[in-house]
C-alpha cells in the first residue's frame, strides 16, 4: 500500500497523493471548485474509513471525523457495530502538490491532515464526473467486510478542535446534498 500514487517519481515529475474525503469534499462539485480545476485526470472511488465517526460541527455546514473510541468517550455512547464505527466517503488519487495545499487552506486550521488506511467498495473510475454519486452514499454495507476489499493508504483531514464543538448527531451527507450543496458548488 502506499500513500502517494507514485513513488518512482523524479525531480521532473511531481508527486501525487491520495485522499479520503468524507464531508462537503465528498460531492465532486465542492471538490473541483475548491482544487480549481475539472479534475478529469483523478481517480474516485466509494471507500469506508473504520474506526472513526463522523460528526456533525455546531453551527456548520460540514462535519468532522474523529476516533470512534474518543467519540463514544465523549459522547457516553457505547456502541462497537462495524457500521457504527466507520465513515463512508471516496478516494481520490492523482492530486497533486497544489491540489494538496488548496486542500489545507479549505480545511482551514479545524483539522490536521494525517495518513489512514481505508477500504475501496468499488473499483476506482477515471474522472471526477465519472462517479455515480449514488454510490457514494449507498448505505447498504453488505460485502464491505470481505477480505476481497482492497485497502489503501491515503491523507485525511481529522478534527484537530475541541470535542465541544460537535454535535453528538452524526452528519448527513444526504441531508447535505438536498439542503446546502448549492451554496457550496
Amino acid at each position: 500500500m502506499q500513500l502517494y500514487d507514485d513513488d518512482t517519481t523524479t525531480h521532473n515529475q511531481e508527486r501525487k497523493y491520495s485522499a479520503f474525503f468524507y464531508g462537503t469534499l465528498l460531492h465532486p462539485r465542492v471538490l473541483k471548485r475548491v482544487l480549481n480545476r475539472s479534475g478529469d485526470d483523478l481517480e474516485i472511488a466509494p471507500a469506508i474509513l473504520d474506526g472513526y465517526i463522523r460528526h456533525r460541527v455546531r453551527w456548520a455546514d460540514f462535519p468532522a471525523v474523529v476516533l470512534a473510541s474518543t467519540s463514544h468517550d465523549f459522547f457516553k455512547t457505547g456502541s462497537s457495530s462495524a457500521d457504527v464505527n466507520c465513515v463512508r466517503g471516496c478516494y481520490v488519487s492523482g492530486l497533486t502538490e497544489a491540489d494538496m495545499i488548496r486542500l489545507d487552506r479549505f480545511e482551514s486550521g479545524l483539522y490536521a491532515r494525517k495518513e489512514i488506511e481505508l477500504r475501496l467498495l468499488l473499483e476506482p473510475v477515471h474522472g471526477l464526473d465519472a462517479i455515480d454519486i449514488q454510490s457514494l452514499i449507498d448505505p447498504k454495507m453488505e460485502g464491505i467486510h470481505s477480505a476481497e476489499v482492497q485497502t489503501r493508504k491515503a491523507l485525511t483531514y481529522v478534527w484537530g478542535q475541541s470535542l465541544y464543538k460537535l454535535e453528538a448527531e452524526t452528519w448527513s451527507f444526504t441531508d447535505f446534498v438536498a439542503q446546502k450543496l448549492e451554496y457550496w458548488g
